[in-house]
């Protein structure tokens, strides 16, 4: 620490630390240019908050409001979503020239909500929306994820997203059943894409939308992936759909008589006869002839009167 620098006590710890250990902050809240808490209690309170919420989304929008940090949506996506350097990342940013003296206020005057944690689309209305199932029934919009969603999608996001990674999924993996490993890749990448492509239709971001839209298509095309499934294109196709129907209810692996196809090539004959009956004369003695090509003994002429 330099000589004669003033030390500031952390609002969480109570640590009298130096500048460098505490966050720029542009808020009128503190007028001694940083934020009140340090580094490290900031990063333990994030992780704290994601923790609680299941969401580095959530967690970040809570830290922004509880200490008055401009938060914005393509900032936030912008920053690598690992825990540990998240937060780093994201102030890191927003000491950029272009996010000067922005504070919580001028994420609220862009449209950010509170309540929802979304950022409202211009002209909408704030309305609403009931969940309601088959029968009517409105439902608790609370939306558990599954632990197994987790472990597949990795952690950060919101139960909208799940549903919409595991939607197309379903659907890709429908239409391309017998897909590889590197397919099974390409349709988990084409997942995300797809889920940031409704995101940006839900927030009215038309480049990016188009961004994605046009990434989608060449991933799919270099993944050589499907839209519908080979059943589902041959089904106008009246000998294959009779062929189809034939093989679901009478397998063509199962006759009666087993022997009616056993050697429908004459393979297994021709070998017999012309590699296994010579190589058995030979190592045994016999004499044993072919069935269509040979020489009757009464014609072989080794035997004179």
């Amino acid at each position: 620490m330099p000589k004669g620098e003033n030390k500031h006590v952390c609002c969480r710890c109570n640590m009298a630390l130096g500048v460098r250990d505490y966050y720029k902050s542009y808020s009128h809240m503190f007028s001694e240019g940083h934020l009140p808490i340090c580094k490290t209690c900031f990063s333990a309170l994030f992780d704290q908050y994601a923790a609680d919420y299941q969401s580095l989304k959530k967690a970040l929008q809570r830290m922004c409001m509880a200490f008055d940090l401009y938060y914005d949506e393509t900032l936030f996506e912008s920053c690598e979503s690992n825990r540990d350097t998240l937060v780093g990342n994201y102030i890191r940013k927003l000491n950029m020239k272009q996010n000067a003296n922005k504070t919580f206020d001028t994420s609220i005057a862009e449209g950010f909500d509170v309540l929802s944690g979304e950022k409202r689309v211009k002209g909408s209305k704030n309305k609403k929306i009931a969940i309601v199932d088959e029968y009517g029934n409105e439902q608790d919009e609370e939306v558990k994820v599954s632990s197994k969603d987790l472990e597949k999608w990795g952690m950060g996001l919101e139960p909208d997203d799940y549903r919409a990674l595991n939607d197309h999924y379903k659907f890709l993996k429908n239409a391309n059943p017998n897909c590889d490993n590197n397919q099974e890749i390409f349709i988990m990448d084409l997942c995300y894409t797809k889920m940031q492509q409704l995101k940006a239709v839900r927030e009215g971001r038309i480049d990016d939308y188009n961004k994605l839209t046009e990434s989608y298509r060449k991933s799919f095309t270099q993944a050589g992936l499907k839209t519908t499934s080979d059943e589902m294109k041959t089904a106008d196709d009246c000998w294959s759909a009779w062929v189809n129907s034939v093989s679901q209810y009478t397998p063509e692996e199962f006759y009666k008589n087993k022997e009616l196809y056993k050697d429908f090539d004459w393979l297994g004959d021709y070998y017999e006869r012309f590699a296994v009956r010579p190589l058995r004369n030979l190592q045994t003695g016999t004499t044993d002839r072919d069935k269509e090509f040979f020489v009757k003994e009464d014609e072989d002429g080794d035997d004179y009167d």
